[in-house]
């Protein structure tokens, strides 16, 4: 199938009502609506119908769909400019790679954060002869956003542990916020950081044992600290005992991490059982992933309609509704996931796309968002479809909190749909004004609760979904080298080598005082 064929089935369903698709055929519900994993999803308002679905099939398959996925899942080079595989999921046991080096470096891993876990939550481990009281993450990128996204969104469920703080900032306030009213003798620091050298974290972590070495002295201050990395050279070189250095390996990346030592800060204020079932939720899906028919599929069925709207329709950008207050942080999560994979301009071969890629991904929580910037997605000159992430519980709950949640969520996705058309002639309605023009997609995605295990089907879900539109951008979804620059521009502006910058940069600088190293 090829794309000028899938363009010819969306040019055929933009002059489609949207509405009156929805109400057609009832087959065609059938066929987008699915479960898996404790998750539900409800597509039918997409601009969809059974001809154009088995065209965006028959495209996957084309494409190598089947074989790419065994790649992926069995440890093969997906990450071709690295050359490396991807496997977190080996951090949930949701890749075939039993007997492995990669295997067992994951093993001894996951044995020894959750002893660490274990021995900080039991109060085992307390360097400052107190039990540890809170627990602060310093990571940048997937290194602060997985683990703030997972303790934000589970934290109903941490019976007990310590208090969770995450730093990702350059600016002081960040960690001056982070430490306020801790003891220092009851606080431990995680670094999350592969190379141990990223300017933003190593910076904070520098901080942050400047404040411990002035409450409990430079001998001491090390004995607070922990790190995910793969330079335990580095981290020894800073203060902190190979023991507490776990291994962040250069195959998984990033905005992957969650799953792996980066959790630490996860581990010990979830708890360990909290945590694994996470992990298991996140197995759950990666086996539905690697077994389920793509027809069945929910990310093969989630990547093909976002690469739908993006490049068939046209459609630049998505908006993530998170119908919890534990959701807030959903789209800031998904947005880098997304955005740093797909976000590319170069194929596979290094030679530009001629289509478009990802989508810009963006949102926020309802029903907060229903009050600002859902007037611009009901009124606005632009499509942009909505991915409506809630609660399945919240419609039959026995508290009208919950149930007027999801009320809302629901309507918002009809009102989207239908829209409205006022009378041109009852002039007191303000005719126009109050016009909407409906015809606008969405999808709805249920957890039937919001459990670790639930939650963690939802991430994963997520990143395989990444991984099948990768197929159709031609891209590589691994590697990240767009923020390369900045950092080495960075390096120059602060070392005050700025003759090459440009006359706007170099202006900038001279007029507001920078002082360079």
């Amino acid at each position: 199938m090829s794309n000028a064929d899938l363009l010819a089935h969306a040019d055929r369903l933009k002059a489609t009502n949207l509405r009156q698709l929805v109400d057609g055929d009832a087959s065609r519900r059938d066929a987008l609506v699915m479960s898996a994993a404790g998750l539900w999803l409800d597509a039918s308002k997409q601009r969809l119908d059974s001809q154009s679905v088995s065209a965006l099939l028959a495209a996957a398959k084309a494409r190598g769909l089947s074989a790419a996925k065994a790649d992926l899942l069995s440890g093969g080079i997906v990450n071709p400019t690295e050359g490396r595989p991807a496997l977190h999921m080996a951090y949930r046991d949701g890749a075939d790679i039993a007997g492995s080096e990669e295997a067992a470096l994951v093993t001894r891993t996951q044995a020894e954060t959750r002893a660490f876990a274990e021995a900080v939550r039991s109060g085992a481990y307390a360097p400052g002869g107190k039990p540890i009281s809170r627990v602060v993450n310093i990571g940048i990128g997937g290194s602060d956003l997985g683990p703030r996204l997972v303790a934000d969104a589970l934290a109903m469920h941490q019976a007990s542990g310590p208090d969770m703080r995450f730093v990702a900032s350059l600016d002081p306030t960040d960690l001056e916020l982070a430490v306020k009213g801790a003891d220092p003798e009851a606080t431990l620091f995680i670094v999350a950081s592969k190379s141990f050298s990223t300017q933003e974290t190593l910076m904070t972590a520098l901080a942050a044992r400047a404040w411990l070495t002035g409450h409990v002295g430079a001998d001491r201050a090390g004995d607070f600290f922990a790190a995910a990395s793969a330079a335990p050279d580095k981290a020894k070189a800073f203060g902190l005992d190979p023991e507490r250095v776990f291994d962040f390996p250069d195959w998984v990346g990033g905005r992957y991490s969650v799953w792996s030592a980066v959790g630490l800060s996860l581990e010990i204020g979830l708890g360990p059982e909290v945590f694994a079932e996470f992990r298991a939720g996140a197995r759950a899906m990666d086996q539905h992933f690697a077994d389920a028919p793509p027809a069945e599929n929910l990310p093969v069925m989630k990547g093909l309609i976002d690469v739908w709207n993006r490049m068939y329709l046209g459609y630049p950008s998505r908006c993530v509704a998170g119908y919890s207050a534990r959701l807030a942080k959903l789209s800031d999560y998904f947005q880098q996931l997304e955005m740093e994979s797909l976000g590319k301009s170069a194929d596979l071969n290094g030679k530009p796309i001629t289509h478009p890629s990802g989508a810009l991904v963006w949102g926020g929580a309802g029903t907060e968002i229903q009050h600002s910037f859902f007037q611009w997605l009901h009124q606005g000159t632009d499509i942009v479809p909505v991915d409506f992430i809630g609660i399945r519980r919240h419609f039959s709950s026995d508290n009208d909190r919950e149930r007027a949640l999801a009320a809302n969520m629901a309507a918002q996705g009809a009102a989207l749909l239908e829209g409205r058309e006022i009378d041109p002639a009852d002039t007191a309605a303000l005719p126009g004004h109050r016009d909407m023009p409906g015809g606008r997609p969405s999808s709805t995605l249920l957890l039937d609760d919001l459990t670790p295990a639930n939650f963690g089907a939802l991430i994963s879900l997520f990143e395989h979904k990444v991984f099948v539109e990768s197929l159709f951008y031609e891209v590589n979804p691994y590697d990240q080298w767009g923020v390369e620059l900045g950092k080495v521009l960075t390096t120059g502006i602060l070392s005050g080598e700025i003759s090459g910058y440009d006359a706007s940069t170099r202006a900038l600088l001279g007029e507001t005082g920078f002082q360079a190293e």
